[in-house]
This record gives structure tokens, sequence and C-alpha cells, in this order.
């Protein structure tokens, strides 16, 4: 029974000493289960959102030649660091969100959804560094036609790693970095795809 009923029978005949007993008892249980749950989101918040394990467990599927399945790796919420720290704040001061989304059985892509301050250069060196992967693309391609600031293509085993990189603009004039990485079974394809390939 919610404790808020018992403090209304403060002064009805259950007996001060039963209310009293049981409201302590109901006060106490909410503490300490705002504790607890506290502590598991902080742990949940560090350990499974980070951008580099993320990218890890889809080349992995890849690589292994698994068919990547929405119902596991789809997710749009928040991503971290190592440190458990968002990769960055929106322009409204929270947290920033990215997208993980499955394209085909072989293909994924990760992207932040809003503009805020990011810093690409320094999460994708972050994501090439914990993955083991040389900081050296296989190609690189600059369209200021389209916007884009350039295009680098990375390679894990099996899987090739797109990097588009792209500045927008929001609504109220201020401009900033969009991230699309994206994860594909070994099939080079020209950089003008892969911003069509939602």
């Amino acid at each position: 029974m919610n404790c808020n009923a018992f403090r209304s029978y403060t002064g009805a005949s259950f007996g001060v000493v039963v209310v009293l007993a049981m409201l302590a008892s109901c006060t106490s249980g909410q503490s300490e289960h705002h504790d607890s749950d506290s502590a598991t989101v902080i742990t949940e918040f560090h350990a499974d959102n980070d951008i580099a394990m993320n990218v890890r467990s889809i080349i992995d599927a890849i690589n292994v030649g698994q068919p990547l399945d929405s119902a596991d790796y789809n997710y749009t919420g928040i991503l971290t660091d190592g440190n458990g720290t968002p990769l960055y704040t929106d322009v409204q001061g929270a947290p920033g969100i990215w997208e993980i989304k499955v394209l085909t059985d072989k293909s994924a892509v990760i992207r932040n959804i809003y503009l805020g301050d990011l810093l690409p250069d320094e999460l994708v060196q972050y994501v090439l560094e914990t993955l083991a992967i040389e900081d050296i693309p296989l190609l690189q391609a600059e369209d200021g036609k389209k916007g884009l600031d350039n295009i680098a293509v990375y390679k894990s085993g099996a899987t090739d790693i797109f990097i588009e990189r792209q500045t927008a603009k929001a609504a109220n004039g201020s401009e900033g970095p969009l991230l699309k990485i994206i994860l594909r079974r070994t099939e080079i394809v020209p950089p003008d795809s892969i911003s069509s390939s939602e």
C-alpha cells in the first residue's frame, strides 16, 4: 500500500503505534530503494554506453558473419567515453543524444542527432585507439559542395568503417558538427553513396 495512504490514517482507529511503525517502514524503504536505483543507473550508464564498445560489438558481429539484428543493436540515447562521460552537450545544455541503427544485416550507422559541442576529431581518435585501428584512412575525400567536411574509410577485419563529418546549422543560426560512423561488411563504395545509405 502507498505510504501516503498510511499517513492519512494517522488519526484513525488503527492505533497510533501501528501507523507510525508502518510509516517508518515505508519511508526507510523508499530511501533505500531510491539509493539502490541511483547506483544501478550510474553503473549501467558507465558500463553499457561507451561508443567504442558499441562500435566493437558491431564490428565483431560483422567480422564473424553474424547478421545484424535491429532488436539487438538499435538504440537512441546517450553514448559515453571510457570514463562514462557523455560525448557532447547539446545546444540546450543536455547530454547529447545518439542513434545506433541497423541499415542491413551487414551494416549499421552510429550518429549524433543534435548539434552541440561535439569534437569529432578527438572522438574518432578515441574510437580508433580503443579498437587498435591505425589512424591512417584507406580513403579520404572532401566535398565542399555537399557540405561535407570529409569522409574517411578505415578497416577492421572484414569491416569497412566509414566516418563522415558534416557541419550543420541549428535554427538559431549556431553551427555544429554531425558525425556518422557507418560500419559495413567489406565492400568499398563511392563516398557519394554514404549519405544516401540511411
